[in-house]
């Protein structure tokens, strides 16, 4: 009697969990592709990059992607970023925002896109499309067109490069420059 008690219960467990484990095509198909199992996913990300205990960059995004390709980690950054860089002394030195981004953990280089500005503490500010930011030299590039506002003028030109916190810049090919009376 036992043991048809216990082997009417096992069985019925066994229906239920067939039962109860059924899946929908959608909910099933982030894990068909195997490059997908390699992700990580994360939403409302903060991070902090700091040096001597000091906060140095403080990066967040609504959402952040880590796939790991063969040696190293790529990561993704495909609803925007803003990027706050600090001084020595933790003080806010400039601010880098952009419509997406991705980062090579490897090589330290992040590539900014669409409407990707960043303004320094001065207010001077610089408006493009495309943005190399070289974490390991601390330098800001691009090649593409580049508008930077100050409070006097506005400068036009193809190509900048740039320190990290956008206070020592060159341009490779000014277009044009305006003077401008009062702020902007």
């Amino acid at each position: 009697m036992f043991l048809k008690t216990y082997q009417s219960g096992i069985y019925s467990a066994f229906l239920l969990l067939l039962i109860g484990c059924r899946n929908s095509a959608d909910e099933l198909a982030p894990f068909h592709h195997k490059e997908d199992w390699l992700a990580e996913k994360a939403k409302n990300v903060v991070i902090n990059y700091s040096d001597s205990g000091i906060v140095r960059v403080e990066v967040i995004a609504p959402e952040m992607i880590r796939k790991w390709e063969q040696t190293d980690y790529k990561t993704t950054l495909p609803k925007g970023v803003t990027a706050h860089f600090f001084d020595s002394e933790g003080n806010r030195s400039s601010t880098l925002t952009g419509n997406y981004a991705t980062v090579d953990s490897k090589s330290g280089i992040m590539n900014v896109k669409g409407d990707v500005q960043v303004i320094n503490s001065n207010g001077d500010t610089l408006l493009t499309e495309n943005l190399i930011l070289d974490q390991s030299k601390d330098r800001l590039a691009t090649n593409g067109p580049v508008t930077v506002r100050r409070s006097t003028q506005i400068i036009m030109a193809d190509g900048l490069e740039s320190n990290r916190d956008f206070t020592k810049y060159t341009f490779t090919k000014v277009r044009g420059t305006l003077s401008v009376k009062g702020n902007l």
